[in-house]
């Protein structure tokens, strides 16, 4: 960004030196502030560009983001029918008569479950740096559209301020 207003500036004061300088000091005044509003309407182009650009990466961070928080979606569903897949035949065995297989089951169940909790934490944990994720896509995408904004501005003011010097300078050129 800083590299292209440096380099936007620097082509713009070689314009300055290469235009031919008037003898009248008027036009010559006129004529720089013609030259510096040129330069102040393209350093806005480059806020807008820089604003683009902010926009576009927040909103790929944000397409990747859901993408990822899909996935999720249907990985959470697949441990939650798994984990009642698994637990399914166990509760029937509870119903047994057989103390032992009851007491079996018992314990199988509370492993079954166990490791449910983990693999729900585990999720839990990946979906909230997602969402963390998707966030700072968010915030990037809100950034660059006020930046966006304000530059936007800055260039129809610079704009306006341009034409008045162009008006000026050929009106004393006259």
């Amino acid at each position: 960004m800083r590299n292209i207003v440096f380099t936007l500036s620097l082509l713009l004061g070689i314009s300055i030196i290469s235009i031919g300088q008037s003898d009248d000091p008027k036009i010559a005044r006129l004529e720089s502030k013609v030259e510096s509003a040129k330069e102040r309407v393209n350093a806005t182009d480059a806020l807008i560009f820089s604003a683009d650009s902010l926009i576009a990466e927040g909103e790929k961070i944000m397409a990747n983001a859901e993408e990822v928080l899909k996935d999720l979606a249907q990985e959470k569903k697949d441990i939650e029918r798994d984990h009642f897949n698994l637990k399914k035949p166990l509760e029937r065995q509870l119903r047994s008569k057989d103390k032992e297989e009851v007491k079996a089951a018992k314990e199988q169940i509370k492993e079954i479950d166990s490791k449910n909790r983990e693999l729900d934490r585990e999720w839990n944990t990946r979906y909230r740096a997602m969402l963390r994720e998707y966030d700072s896509g968010k915030r990037l995408v809100d950034k660059g559209k006020a930046y966006l904004k304000k530059a936007k501005k800055r260039k129809k003011d610079a704009e306006k301020k341009l034409k008045v010097a162009e008006k000026d300078l050929s009106k004393a050129q006259k």
